[in-house]
């Protein structure tokens, strides 16, 4: 007959039954703690306790034998009480003249078991002293003192020196790390469109379709620049309109298959400097007419200022691009190479220009300083 049943015999197989899970029945034995059990409105003096089940005495409510009842276990500490809540199944011990009952927990590991345990465990110990139905706690109750520190030699004292330093020149790296991206993502804006530095002139481009058939780079004045043979049929040929230098673009070679419109060489005068032309968003637009400084970042990382003009031409809309043209300074136009690409950026001003002025010059006096210090030290 299992545990399950809601009636049992006096049989000592029915009152010794084990809970599915637990190997025997002296697995958890007894053990005697003072409580009280609350069985409806009917309360019982505890015996003994263990983590299955607990032994108690007295007066049942009508009809509680054999049942599954909620319980309330009162633990009368001094100055205090605790209660759990199990759910139990009622069983007697002993005849019918005997008044004493087993409360077995239906489910042992549901949330009273921590607090349980806990009082069980410190009967065990010591820890709980029982004084008629009242308990009390003998048990540690300060915090144990530490060990004393062991001295580390020169050795330790030095790896954990190391690892300090390590941690410090991470965290001061990881932190000029993300200064220069949030300095960046403020101060500079990028340009999506390329810039292409070249030489200022005009662009002769094929006026039909067809196949180069010659080419001449030291055309001068008068003679034959190129010849195209047509899909018309037609023969065409160019002539050098000035005394002026020739610049052969990709598609300026004999054979050369082409459409109309195709650029092949471009007229500039001797002495004509660099000129750069690209196309400005309409955010970098909003960003020049607020007055944010242009410049140009080489492919070598060198930093140009430039001066953007726009071309004229319809009006521009968000998402467009418009055409500009970028003044290269005079002391920068003779070292650049023409087919020097770069790109456009726009510096933003945070502070005003006296105070960027002065904090310039400022840097400039500590720099000049510190050269010369370190010059004075090199030669003593």
């Amino acid at each position: 007959m299992s545990d399950t049943d809601m009636t049992l015999s006096d049989t000592p197989a029915s009152r010794t039954a084990v809970p599915d899970g637990f190997v025997h029945d002296a697995e958890h034995p007894q053990i005697p703690v003072p409580f009280t059990a609350v069985i409806g409105d009917r309360r019982m003096e505890g015996r003994s306790l263990s983590v299955t089940g607990a032994v108690v005495t007295g007066l049942l409510p009508p009809n509680a034998e054999g049942g599954v009842r909620p319980v309330t276990l009162r633990f009368d500490f001094e100055g205090f009480s605790t209660n759990l809540y199990p759910e139990v199944r009622v069983l007697r011990l002993g005849n019918e003249a005997d008044a004493t009952y087993e409360l077995r927990f239906t489910d042992p590991t549901a949330g009273h078991l921590a607090p349980l345990r806990y009082i069980l465990n410190s009967a065990i110990a010591g820890d709980l002293v029982s004084i008629g139905q009242m308990l009390g706690y003998t048990g540690p109750t300060k915090v144990k003192a530490q060990p004393p520190k062991v001295q580390r030699g020169f050795a330790g004292r030095a790896g954990n020196g190391f690892k300090r330093f390590a941690i410090l020149g991470l965290s001061v790296g990881l932190l000029l790390v993300a200064g220069q991206v949030i300095h960046n993502r403020v101060m500079f804006s990028y340009e999506g469109q390329p810039v292409m530095v070249s030489v200022p002139g005009e662009t002769l481009r094929s006026t039909a379709a067809g196949q180069i058939t010659y080419v001449n780079p030291d055309a001068g004045a008068g003679d034959v620049i190129y010849s195209i043979s047509a899909n018309s049929g037609d023969f065409l040929s160019v002539e050098m309109p000035c005394d002026c230098e020739l610049e052969p673009l990709p598609d300026f070679y004999e054979g050369a298959t082409i459409l109309p419109g195709t650029a092949l060489v471009k007229l500039v005068e001797a002495d004509a400097g660099l000129e750069a032309r690209t196309q400005i968003s309409f955010e970098g637009v909003a960003r020049m007419f607020a007055g944010d400084s242009a410049e140009l970042v080489l492919a070598s990382g060198d930093v140009v200022p430039v001066t953007v003009a726009l071309m004229q031409g319809e009006a521009a809309e968000p998402g467009d691009t418009v055409p500009a043209d970028l003044t290269l300074p005079d002391n920068v136009a003779g070292t650049l190479q023409p087919g020097t690409t770069a790109r456009l950026r726009f510096r933003r001003h945070l502070l005003p220009d006296w105070l960027g002025g002065t904090w310039k010059n400022a840097g400039t006096r500590i720099g000049g300083a510190w050269t010369a210090l370190v010059s004075d030290l090199t030669e003593e």
